[in-house]
């Protein structure tokens, strides 16, 4: 077999086995998704996603390192980051934009996925890293929106954002994964008025 050659005529060597397929990991994803809302991270097995994406394990272990690291990449494929409202006030901004976390949060199953995630990245550095640029992507409209709300007057300049945005999302996630306290619209209107009062 005759090895590559580059445009600048260095020697690389040959590309071994099979492209990977787009469609392919697209059905592996899918059906990722599928069964955790099904099973949850308790019930979910490499066999029955095998299964139900049509493919062969092997396949799925090429393409990624760990279970973990596949069940992240399927969220960060099926859940977008919430659209930015930009009402032109900072108050109603913030309402609309909890809101749709309070509807997004509360529509979906309560499942064991993020308290997995959370603890296997204890134990794996890639993971880790991998799981918080997932938190900053979902992070991306609040912060669009209290940046906003400095550039025009309606925070202060020397606002700490960092610690604002786990003001914001800091209890939505503690009522969701520890305390089961309610979350409705009356709470994310309570919480805005809190935050900036």
């Amino acid at each position: 077999m005759s090895a590559a050659v580059t445009v600048e005529g260095d020697v690389s060597p040959p590309r071994r086995g099979r492209p990977r397929r787009a469609d392919v990991d697209a059905a592996i994803l899918a059906a990722t998704i599928d069964l955790l809302v099904e099973t949850g991270v308790a019930g979910f097995s490499m066999d029955l996603l095998a299964q139900r994406a049509g493919v062969g394990k092997a396949t799925i272990y090429r393409r990624w390192e760990s279970r973990e690291a596949l069940i992240l990449e399927a969220l960060e494929t099926a859940v977008a980051p919430l659209p930015d409202p930009d009402t032109g006030s900072l108050r109603r901004d913030l309402q609309t934009y909890m809101e749709s976390l309070v509807e997004r949060v509360g529509s979906a199953p309560r499942n064991d996925v993020l308290p997995h995630l959370l603890e296997a990245s204890c134990y794996d550095d890639q993971l880790r890293a991998s799981l918080e640029g997932y938190v900053r992507d979902r992070q991306s409209t609040v912060r669009t929106i209290l940046k906003r709300g400095i550039t025009r007057g309606e925070l202060p300049a020397d606002a700490d954002v960092d610690v604002l945005v786990d003001a914001v999302l800091g209890p939505f996630f503690y009522r969701r994964l520890l305390s089961g306290a309610p979350l409705d619209r009356r709470f994310a209107v309570r919480l805005v008025d809190h935050i900036l009062r």
